[in-house]
């Protein structure tokens, strides 16, 4: 194939529902150009020194097997999120435990968009989504060499049909 597929995916269409959301695009940082900081499959800007927050899309394939009556799916997403600490002009953190509030408002945030345990039919640009169930709580990190930098790891289990 050499042309450009035009279809969502599920981490696109993930994406797009996300960066619909006010709530959302609200506790996320921007590039210079008002773009939000929600990528897909990898981060794409350097965190460190940002004193902003950052999300990440990407598959992390299945989470059960195959249905054998139907042609639903059932993806594994990840979402990471980075926080970078509050900073001064010198790029010295100012207040180490705001990070961690932080990165704990940004997850509930994304979290109320991506966490649907009961279900019901929602479009994620255009794939068809049935559920979306959160698999456990964020691992919640330092990134080595991060300068404060933090990161926390969760994963959906996506029904999609």
């Amino acid at each position: 194939m050499t042309a450009p597929v035009n279809v969502d995916d599920i981490v696109q269409g993930a994406a797009r529902y996300l960066l619909d959301r006010a709530d959302v695009v609200g506790v996320l940082g921007t590039t210079a150009a008002g773009t939000p900081l929600l990528f897909q499959h990898t981060l794409y800007v350097q965190m460190e020194g940002t004193s902003t927050n950052a999300a990440v899309i990407s598959y992390a394939g299945g989470w059960s097997g195959a249905n054998i009556h139907n042609t639903a799916r059932f993806p594994r997403l990840s979402l990471e999120i980075y926080c970078d600490p509050l900073r001064n002009s010198t790029k010295h953190v100012t207040e180490p435990g705001e990070v961690h509030r932080r990165i704990h408002v940004v997850f509930a945030t994304l979290d109320r968009a991506l966490h649907r345990p009961q279900g019901g039919e929602q479009r994620w640009g255009d794939v068809r989504t049935l559920s979306s169930t959160r698999l456990a709580e964020p691992n919640i990190y330092a990134v080595p060499d991060g300068d404060g930098l933090l990161r926390a790891q969760t994963f959906y289990a996506v029904e999609q049909g």
